[in-house]
């Protein structure tokens, strides 16, 4: 159970016991009793039938379905039993651990523990090295299930820990060299259109094929949520194994927004009620009228920043990030992108989630693609939007308006570590665009805002919205294994491992990041709903408008990016104008789409 780790990242130190504190030390003191023998028991169950909307094939709207819960024990028989067997012994142990933190009946949860046990035999002493990206999940992973999945399997592992970036530049590195230094790299969606069309991920679907005996029996692919995000768009085999999946969202302080006083202040301010934005979002959508001026929109945003921006009282509207780096790069990729439509409706009688490919434009910076997967262009000349009135006022905004709500700490920051000071400072109104992977820290003990936060869908700007557009980002991230690894096999176990129907439900109870349909739809996971800021209202109601990244430019993401921050920040320092911006933006990256060969060139 080897604790090796390297690089830990700074803002998860600052963090420290916050990340894991709310479901180690369960783990701890269980450990702590290290029975001599383990008790296996038989129980008897009843089930019961019940009709509820669920989700089942990862990709479709849910649909009404009948489902089978398993009620608690009613008659448990204990039998003591020595277990000599130091690996089954913790397959035991860990199924006791999991409890009915699962979506499995314990017969079923005991099934799929113990293959891989079975499994894992003829590979117990291999080494894997992992690299991930530092997120609150990953470190919940590295502290939680690490020392199960070596306990039962045998299989020794290593974990590097790096910053989005870092993760982009060394999945590059491993394509290049195709050395295998890493045997699974921790990834998001973004970099799925890159491993597929340059074969530097495992195949997986293939893999499965010709490895039956490895593949867990409740493996269950069609339960993944938007398992497209990171399919082959060719073949649709499998490209990586995401273990946790969130929603972009708003990020508000709930007890400032329901504060009789300021309700009553801002009413007089600006002649009409301060709500919650969830509550506007969902009235706005109940009555049909969403992206209208009836919605959580950009004006309303701008409204509460600018109530809740008292400087002599440390109070500000908003924490963002306006210091140079790669996230000048993703936020538009991934997130203003949707407040002020930088892309299409989704195609009729399609949500946004279930769409991969989008054309003429796509959401990604704005380019055009066309249906034959043809790259046309940034420039509005092209057909792209990146130097679009909606692209120019996406600038303004961001460069302009925010400035005017932030603290001075927006320029000592990243965008990353703006997610972490909402949740330490204690001091701000809104977070948005935010990533939902912090849920678990905000609501900590060791947190100033436990219990006072709450999430709602992104602000639109309804000068640009139209129905049918992306209102949001899905933000899956998880293991990719290399297909240079010199253990495959072992690299599979534990991807299958992480993201297993055993754990998925365990995982997402404290981070509230489920990639499984049938964790989201769990009634355990709708009760925690409260206790996650309303993470489960957005992934059961609001999700299904969130997009991820267009695979015909997924290929090239991880070069655009080097492309696209450095030019936004050096516009930012120079304070162009929006339009100088907007225009010099989409020119750079047209230019590097010319200069090495994607410019009109069919991409899949």
């Amino acid at each position: 159970m080897s604790e090796e780790k390297v690089d830990r990242r700074t803002w998860l130190k600052v963090l420290g016991g916050t990340i894991v504190g709310l479901v180690v030390g369960g783990a701890i003191g269980y450990l702590a009793k290290a029975p001599a023998v383990i008790e296996k028991t038989k129980t008897v169950e009843k089930t019961v039938t019940a009709t509820k909307t669920v989700t089942v094939t990862g990709t479709a709207p849910p649909v009404t379905t009948t489902t089978t819960t398993t009620a608690p024990p009613t008659t448990t028989t204990k039998t003591t039993t020595p277990i000599a067997d130091p690996y089954l012994k913790a397959a035991y142990d860990f199924i006791d651990w999991i409890g009915d933190d699962t979506v499995l009946t314990r017969d079923q949860l005991e099934e799929e523990v113990l293959h891989f046990y079975e499994a894992a035999k003829p590979y117990r002493g291999t080494r894997l090295i992992i690299m991930y990206e530092a997120i609150p999940p990953a470190d919940w992973e590295f502290k939680n299930l690490k020392k199960w999945f070596e306990a039962i399997t045998g299989i020794k592992t290593s974990w590097e820990s790096m910053s989005n970036y870092e993760t982009i530049l060394k999945s590059i590195e491993d394509a290049k060299t195709k050395a295998g230094i890493y045997d699974v790299i921790g990834s998001d969606q973004d970099m799925c259109g890159y491993y597929a069309y340059n074969k530097s991920s495992l195949d997986i679907t293939e893999f499965m094929e010709k490895h039956p005996e490895l593949v867990p029996p409740h493996f269950d692919v069609d339960d993944f949520y938007a398992r497209g995000e990171y399919s082959d768009p060719r073949t649709g085999h499998l490209v990586a194994l995401l273990a946790y999946n969130v929603p972009s969202a708003t990020a508000y302080r709930k007890d400032w927004i329901n504060d009789p006083k300021e309700k009553e202040g801002f009413e007089k301010q600006y002649g009409y009620e301060l709500k919650e934005p969830i509550e506007w979002w969902r009235d706005a959508y109940k009555a049909g009228k969403e992206g209208t001026d009836e919605d959580w929109t950009l004006k309303k945003a701008i409204d509460v920043m600018e109530w809740f921006t008292r400087p002599d009282e440390n109070k500000w509207g908003i924490i963002t990030s306006f210091k140079p780096g790669d996230h000048m790069g993703w936020l538009i990729c991934d997130q203003w992108r949707n407040i002020f439509g930088l892309s299409p409706p989704a195609p009729v009688g399609k949500k946004p989630i279930e769409v991969t490919r989008w054309y003429p434009v796509t959401p990604n910076w704005g380019i055009a693609v066309d249906k034959d997967n043809v790259i046309r262009g940034a420039e509005t000349k092209y057909g792209g939007m990146m130097d679009s009135e909606a692209a120019v006022e996406m600038f303004r905004f961001w460069f302009e308006e925010l400035p005017k709500y932030a603290p001075p700490k927006a320029w000592e920051i990243d965008f990353p570590e703006a997610h972490t000071a909402f949740g330490v400072d204690g001091n701000y109104a809104l977070l948005f665009p935010c990533y939902c992977w912090w849920t678990m820290p905000w609501n900590s003990p060791e947190s100033p805002i436990a219990g006072k936060w709450w999430y709602a869908p992104e602000p639109v700007d309804t000068r640009f919205w139209k129905p049918g557009m992306p209102r949001g980002y899905i933000d899956p991230s998880g293991w990719v294994i290399s297909a240079y690894t010199k253990h495959p096999e072992a690299a599979f176990l534990f991807a299958a491992f992480m993201t297993s129907k055993a754990v998925d439900l365990k995982k997402s109870l404290a981070c509230g990041t489920p990639i499984r349909w049938s964790s989201v739809m769990s009634d355990k996971f709708g009760a925690k709903d409260k206790e996650l800021g309303g993470v489960v209202t957005l992934m059961r109601e609001q999700m299904w408008e969130q997009c991820g990244t267009d695979l015909a430019v997924g290929i090239i993401y991880p070069q655009l990016l080097s492309v696209v921050h450095p030019v936004v920040s050096d516009c930012f320092q120079k304070k162009l104008t929006p339009e100088e911006t907007a225009k010099r933006v989409a020119q750079e990256i047209d230019k590097w789409l010319e200069e090495n060969g994607w410019l009109g060139k069919k991409v899949f």
